[in-house]
């Protein structure tokens, strides 16, 4: 009998690439207990089971060849983590394809792969796939841009959140077509979507495609702020703690400033750590400001880095 993979018990690191790689030889091939397995390995090399010893390096390659073994055999939706992974883990040869790219070449053999991965999933109708294309393919637009747009424009029929409009005004921006670019972003803003009407905003702000227009630039900021987003919540908060665009207010700079962190943006967060550093706009308080730098870390960000160009220390 096949274990359920979601609630087989955890195998040790080794037995648990040895049934991957007996799944993979196996005739005919369980495409399903094979996918359960590489997520696990995933799942494993994420929390960083490679880094410590748990699993043996080994782990990045079978996890790839399991992925698209499994995608192969009819699992289309693991081509969106196959083609993740190939991005983020070190690998010195990407798979060689049975046929050609359906996109021009970028000239990178492993970037190529992963938009090949996405690609397929768009191509079985998985819509991830297709707005991973267009975000991956921002590093090659000249070469696979139009490619991204013939994956986006079937999405943009049915299209309640604005996301297929939003990377279909990204990729037209990319291709320095900005009437269709503003023209989509529009539509996706009016959909709802925070990233859009940020994309409005940093346009009017800076007179890229469209007219300068600091009230209009300064309307889609606080829609797409009132959706949480994480840029524009810090971007209201530097509005209020350097006067441009807001009234100076260090105070109601901290709280937006804490909104910001809670959405999840690095930057805020150690800057609320700054400020309780320095008493700005709140009370002085390194206890408080020691959690929200340890917290920016945690995000990712170079805190005693940040902290050593402000000229300061980190609070003991």
């Amino acid at each position: 009998m096949t274990l359920n993979p979601a609630t087989a018990p955890s195998a040790p690191g080794d037995m648990l690439l040895a049934e991957a790689e007996r799944m993979m030889a196996a005739d005919p091939l369980d495409a399903a207990h094979l996918e359960g397995l590489c997520r696990e390995i995933d799942g494993r090399i994420v929390r960083g089971d490679v880094m410590i010893g748990i699993l043996p390096v080994q782990a990045y390659e079978v996890l790839l060849r399991g992925y698209l073994a499994a995608a192969r055999a009819g699992r289309t939706d693991v081509w969106v983590p196959l083609g993740r992974r190939l991005l983020d883990l070190p690998v010195a040869q990407p798979p060689a394809w049975p046929s050609p790219h359906p996109f021009p070449t970028s000239g990178n053999d492993v970037l190529d792969a992963a938009l090949r991965c996405f690609a397929e999933a768009a191509g079985h109708g998985n819509r991830q796939g297709a707005y991973l294309f267009a975000a991956v393919g921002r590093e090659a637009v000249d070469r696979v841009g139009r490619y991204a747009l013939t994956l986006l424009e079937p999405l943009r029929a049915d299209d309640p959140t604005g996301e297929a409009r939003y990377w279909s005004g990204i990729v037209h921006y990319l291709l320095g077509e900005g009437e269709a670019a503003v023209a989509y972003h529009r539509q996706a803003a009016e959909a709802g979507n925070a990233d859009a009407m940020f994309e409005l905003h940093v346009l009017h702000d800076t007179g890229d495609m469209v007219a300068r227009d600091e009230a209009a630039a300064r309307q889609w900021l606080l829609r797409a702020a009132e959706r949480e987003h994480p840029r524009a919540l810090y971007n209201v908060a530097a509005g209020y703690a350097s006067g441009r665009g807001f009234p100076r207010d260090e105070a109601v700079a901290a709280s937006w400033y804490e909104r910001a962190a809670n959405a999840g943006n690095p930057r805020a967060t150690a800057t609320l750590g700054v400020m309780y550093l320095l008493g700005s706009g709140v009370p002085t308080d390194p206890a408080r400001a020691a959690e929200w730098l340890d917290r920016a870390e945690a995000q990712g960000f170079d805190v005693d880095g940040w902290l050593d160009q402000l000229g300061m220390r980190r609070p003991s």
